[in-house]
């Protein structure tokens, strides 16, 4: 069974492990993203200290990350594009799974919990962003009810800049 929790300092070790295991399945599908580090330790240590950060365990094992941050995000103030909706909106960040759990119904719990939380909160919406060539994200946000809304850019230091963007409503939902 599946559980959540917010993140904590003494998870970040198993969170990194879990990043770890992340970056290497995205290289095997020969996408660039995550490929030059990111997300780093500090990274991981910042979602923790701002409250957005939050873990997914699997029979006691940490299994699973993401953050899930307040707007705005600033790189999706330029998009490629147009948002569904305007007003307040939970940006999912650094998702994750580990090689465990992944395939197995992690990936969709997870954004289902970035829905209720967002429809806790009254926030209209959530929105995303990935890779435009990570498939196997794109289908789980689409399979999710996800809209593909364009594309944004991030200033990264190698790889495609680019990331398809993508937005749900959660009040209606």
């Amino acid at each position: 069974m599946i559980s959540h929790r917010p993140a904590e300092a003494r998870d970040l070790d198993a969170v990194m492990d879990v990043v770890a295991q992340a970056r290497r399945a995205i290289a095997r599908l020969g996408i660039d993203q995550w490929q030059d580090g990111y997300p780093e330790r500090e990274v991981i240590e910042a979602d923790i200290a701002r409250g957005i950060g939050y873990v997914f365990e699997n029979e006691g094992a940490i299994a699973g990350y993401l953050a899930l941050a307040p707007s705005p995000e600033p790189v999706y103030e330029r998009i490629d594009g147009a948002w569904l909706a305007n007003g307040e909106y939970l940006t999912v960040h650094r998702s994750c799974a580990s090689d465990a759990c992944r395939g197995r119904g992690l990936g969709a719990a997870m954004l289902a919990f970035a829905e209720e939380l967002a429809r806790s909160r009254g926030v209209a919406s959530v929105r995303a962003d990935t890779h435009r060539g990570n498939a196997v994200m794109r289908h789980l946000l689409e399979k999710r009810g996800f809209t593909y809304c364009g594309t944004v850019a991030y200033d990264v230091t190698a790889g495609d800049p680019l990331r398809a963007a993508y937005e749900k409503s959660v009040m209606d939902s």
